[in-house]
């Protein structure tokens, strides 16, 4: 057995032995606090071209001084297990890992044999409080969340008041080899952050927060910020959020939205979103000097019910670009928009769907349109097979370089109890590719422990 097999052995072992230990140990809890055990496994299988930037030093062709096409045979394993109430009600497990293994590669190259666990913590939690140590995604602090390795606390003050702390290093990837990123631990850097939050289901729901990164001693980021979620009306339902720059003392990013039932089968949904993606990148980053375009966004959306098995509709948006510092007769257009029509037909038990999509971005420099159309059906009881088609227009013209359409045909069904198996080729137009096929098959088991039984 080669090295890169060995290894890319090894991690499947790994993987799959946490797993099913987890899975076989003792979930007994309290009557009122069921233990449960869920567990995923999928195995891909890919072929897929990829293009690189070359430098040939005698180029066969044009295409060769600048392209280069990489066959890949990418071989991906994942494992999922999410394990609740253990020991008595009081612990918590979730796992998610990954590992993959480029057939195509000559030899044990480093880069196209990687893994990483992608989540992996633990949660022990008594009366008022909680601890949890491990990898965990953190959805509040910052826009886009933070990936980190850490340890946090979090206490119940009151029924609906409570308070959160995280302490940690970020997981910051490095991006080596063909397959993706691996962990890196360069530089010294690190994340922590304080959440309080009041619950009242039903009526109102609101958190304030604060976050700090730095990295080699270097503030990265300092973020404050607010959401709340309310239903002052049994048919009106409103969300916000609120990210304030501490260090560039900037809005960063807010998102209000309202949504309305007028009637039973109408929903109106219209919203503002600010976002300046200068400050979000850190300060020591290189990227930093660059300018960027802050926009703001008036957006609504109408959907209509007309009968169960139909819904139509349609969303509008009008942006507003804005470059700090900069002249407007140098900035570029100041105003953009998009918009969209939407339709979506299924049976009765959801098994028949068809779902079809138009719409057009303009940001005062490119126009692009995209068309969508794709459906699903079975084909022999739990044998199901899926079509889908689309295309981007760049500037509406068919013609033009940066057009692209892809089209996929897939079908997936059970094998045995509690396994699946799918597949799906796709044709591809793209910029760098006049055309492609790529291909794919998918493995899939779960198992459910509180059942007893694989589903």
């Amino acid at each position: 057995m080669s090295p890169r097999a060995r290894r890319f052995a090894l991690s499947l072992a790994l993987s799959l032995g946490v797993a099913t230990t987890l899975a076989q140990a003792q979930t007994a809890g309290q009557e009122d606090t069921p233990a449960t055990m869920r567990v995923r496994f999928d195995v891909i299988f890919r072929g897929v071209p990829r293009y690189v930037l070359s430098a040939q030093a005698n180029p066969v062709s044009a295409d060769d001084r600048y392209w280069r096409t990489i066959a890949l045979a990418p071989l991906q394993e994942r494992v999922n297990l999410d394990a609740n109430n253990l020991l008595r009600g009081r612990v918590d497990v979730h796992l998610s890992a990954w590992n993959a293994i480029d057939l195509t590669a000559p030899g044990a190259v480093d880069g196209r044999v990687v893994g990483d666990i992608a989540v992996g913590w633990a949660r022990y939690h008594r009366g008022p409080w909680s601890v949890w140590a491990g990898r965990r995604f953190v959805a509040w602090g910052a826009p886009g969340g933070l990936h980190v390795d850490g340890v946090g606390a979090e206490v119940r003050l009151a029924e609906a008041l409570r308070v959160e702390a995280i302490a940690g290093r970020p997981v910051t990837p490095v991006y080596g080899g063909l397959l993706g990123g691996r962990p890196g631990f360069d530089g010294a850097t690190g994340a922590g952050g304080l959440r309080i939050g009041w619950s009242h289901p039903g009526a109102l729901s609101a958190s304030v927060s604060y976050l700090e990164q730095w990295a080699a001693g270097i503030p990265a980021r300092r973020v404050a910020e607010a959401s709340f979620v309310a239903n002052p009306l049994r048919w009106l339902d409103l969300r916000g959020s609120v990210s304030w720059d501490l260090l560039g003392l900037g809005l960063m990013q807010a998102d209000l939205d309202a949504s309305a039932w007028l009637g039973r089968t109408v929903e109106l949904d219209v919203g503002y979103g600010h976002l300046d993606p200068a400050l979000l990148i850190p300060r020591w980053s290189i990227l930093s000097v660059f300018v960027t375009r802050t926009f703001d966004e008036a957006r609504a959306r109408l959907s209509w019910r007309i009968v169960p098995a139909l819904q139509v509709g349609a969303e509008g948006a009008a942006i507003h670009y804005d470059v700090a510092g900069v002249e407007a007769s140098k900035a570029g257009p100041a105003w953009g928009g998009r918009a969209e029509v939407f339709a979506r037909l299924s049976s009765r038990d959801r098994r028949e769907s068809l779902v079809a999509i138009a719409s057009r971005r303009d940001d005062g420099v490119q126009r692009m349109t995209l068309m969508r159309l794709a459906g699903s059906f079975p084909l022999v009881r739990e044998v199901f097979g899926a079509i889908e088609g689309a295309v981007a227009l760049d500037n509406d013209d068919f013609s033009a370089p940066r057009t692209s359409w892809y089209g996929r045909v897939s079908m997936e069904g059970p094998i045995a109890v509690g396994w699946r198996l799918g597949g799906s080729v796709d044709a591809v137009r793209s910029p760098i590719a006049t055309s492609e096929l790529r291909g794919m098959l998918h493995l899939t088991a779960r198992y459910d422990r509180q059942t007893g039984a694989s589903r």
